[in-house]
């Protein structure tokens, strides 16, 4: 299998890294320093040039791939390259895109544009909030197949199928068994601290689910924008660094903070002041990886709209042999797999590999010694991220 990915940004690059364990990789950028370097720290090959030229693709060998990947900062250039390729190829395109527009316009006809997937990064960013909002013990949870669920949590917990692995607590089980071991908690009241894109459409989620939201942006156009299309939300116009304006509007009533501003600085200092003012539980938008574990260490929920997005991108990229994928877990790959596409049957031995609950005829069954997997078995796998070529996937 082949894959050409557009774009050795953080979300290309996370792609790189997966797909390249398994996959020939063609990474495109227009950076020649970039190039250069990933080809060096990871086993792709690299062209250098404009994804937007016919030969540009063509060096990158479009002609022979089976996916390619679009993940520039630039949705106007992700949909031109899937565009493009469509009449050099027949490969499957698959189009990253941040504004919420494209996706609809995407929506009314699948394939539109040229576009075989597109992937906006908003509502997945969303969505993996809201999946652990009434969980305080849980940083992440994915549905990984059929009633299985994956995620990380703070701390083990009997009665659910848990592992530690490169400093993670990672639990695999239904979600009947999360909601009867991880306390449910329900917040009462939310601040949204941006009027981001991001911020907006989880603000009108939460809102309809009942929750009281408060949303502060500083900004008077975006706040005009959040009050017109936001009727049960409270917009609150001012700098939410502002310890007055905390006192003013009672801020610190929240049960839960969201920093969803323009930078990862601005974020976590937004973050840690939310915290200070007695906030229980804050969520951050973090963009550069590197970051993550600073968040973490003063006690904030970090969520990477790169990570969730490649992570949606992996899954429809690694073919029929991978039912699911949880990839936004720094340093960790969980998968979902067919007992018949895994080492000819026999579950993946050595470190950094553990076999997870196992899938058979519905029921839910954890492997002991001298386990072996049937035909039609669904496999669990928790991988560290440099062992995934170990499973031959």
């Amino acid at each position: 299998m082949k894959a050409v990915i557009i774009g050795a940004g953080r979300v290309g690059r996370h792609i790189a890294e997966h797909l390249s364990r398994t996959y020939g990789v063609t990474v495109v950028d227009r950076n020649p320093s970039i190039a250069e370097e990933l080809q060096y720290s990871l086993d792709v090959t690299t062209v250098e040039g404009d994804a937007t030229l016919p030969e540009t693709l063509e060096d990158a060998g479009v002609g022979e791939a089976n996916y390619v990947i679009a993940t520039t900062d630039d949705d106007h250039v992700n949909i031109i390259v899937c565009s493009l390729t469509k009449t050099m190829s027949d490969a499957k395109t698959i189009a990253r895109v941040k504004s919420m527009d494209y996706l609809k316009v995407w929506s009314r006809g699948r394939s539109a544009l040229g576009v075989d997937l597109m992937v906006c990064t908003v509502p997945l960013v969303v969505k993996s909030i809201i999946n652990v909002i009434n969980f305080p013990e849980l940083r992440l949870l994915r549905n990984i197949y059929g009633p299985l669920y994956a995620g990380e949590a703070l701390s083990a917990s009997k009665g659910i199928w848990n592992v530690e692995l490169a400093g993670r607590r990672i639990i695999i089980g239904t979600m009947r068994e999360i909601e009867g071991l991880y306390r449910e908690k329900k917040p009462r009241r939310i601040l949204i601290m941006g009027g981001s894109e991001t911020s907006l459409l989880l603000a009108a989620m939460l809102s309809h689910k009942g929750y009281s939201i408060k949303l502060v942006e500083r900004d008077h156009e975006r706040t005009e924008l959040a009050s017109k299309k936001l009727d049960s939300v409270t917009v609150v116009v001012g700098d939410v660094f502002n310890p007055t304006l905390w006192e003013l509007e009672e801020l610190d009533e929240a049960d839960i903070a969201v920093a969803s501003l323009g930078t990862d600085e601005g974020n976590l200092l937004a973050s840690i002041l939310a915290r200070k003012m007695g906030v229980e539980r804050v969520f951050s938008i973090v963009r550069e990886g590197s970051f993550i574990d600073i968040f973490e260490k003063n006690g904030i929920v970090a969520v990477s709209p790169e990570r969730v997005t490649a992570e949606r991108i992996v899954l429809a990229a690694r073919g029929r042999k991978v039912l699911g994928v949880v990839s936004a877990i720094p340093g960790i790959t969980v998968l979902a797999v067919k007992a018949d596409d895994v080492l000819g049957g026999k579950t993946a031995p050595g470190t950094g590999i553990v076999p997870g609950p196992v899938l058979r005829e519905g029921e839910i069954m954890v492997p002991t010694r001298g386990f072996h997997p049937r035909k039609g078995d669904i496999m669990t796998f928790v991988v560290e991220n440099d062992k995934l070529g170990d499973l031959n996937l």
